[in-house]
């Protein structure tokens, strides 16, 4: 299934051996060199929510409903799942990163995703500028993501003056 990643958030997620509530998503979490969906933060608790993760690996189905997992268990401390903990210990978040070509013209800012729950990969990417209209990018566009940036392999359109040719016999 493909989802949107702003649309993860806050969505519940269910343990599938207790058939039961097991805490709300707090965000996706994008390995930015692999440009992959990898995981999710999840907060667990009410009055205290504490925030877990679960590895794209160990959630059993994602759909419009929410986020299913086998067991509690799945759900580990940020720091268990090394790969998750990097990127949240940056604050990496791909939406609202800067959107940028190779030759450093800005595009705006990721304002959304949609990645593939299946395998996790980023199939395509929204970017919209503050005052101004909003693009999309392909997964082959995008060249490379960093911690900063998101670079794409295209250039913005350039608004040129059209030229007027004016026939000779029209000048005298």
């Amino acid at each position: 299934m493909l989802i949107e990643l702003s649309k993860l958030e806050n969505m519940p997620v269910g343990a599938l051996d207790e058939v039961a509530y097991v805490g709300k998503v707090r965000r996706a979490v994008v390995n930015p060199n692999e440009i992959k969906l990898i995981g999710l933060t999840v907060w667990v608790g009410t009055l205290f929510p504490r925030m877990y993760a679960v590895s794209l690996h160990d959630i059993v189905d994602i759909d419009k409903g929410g986020v299913v997992v086998n067991s509690r268990e799945n759900l580990l401390g940020v720091g268990e799942v090394v790969r998750i903990a990097e990127i949240v210990k940056h604050r990496f978040s791909l939406i609202g990163l800067k959107a940028r070509s190779r030759k450093g013209q800005g595009f705006g800012r990721v304002q959304d995703a949609v990645a593939d729950t299946t395998t996790g990969e980023i199939l395509r990417i929204y970017v919209k500028k503050l005052l101004g209209d909003s693009r999309v990018f392909e997964r082959s566009q995008i060249e490379k993501i960093t911690w900063r940036e998101t670079v794409l392999k295209c250039e913005p359109e350039e608004k040129t003056k059209e030229k007027v040719v004016v026939p000779e016999a029209e000048l005298a």
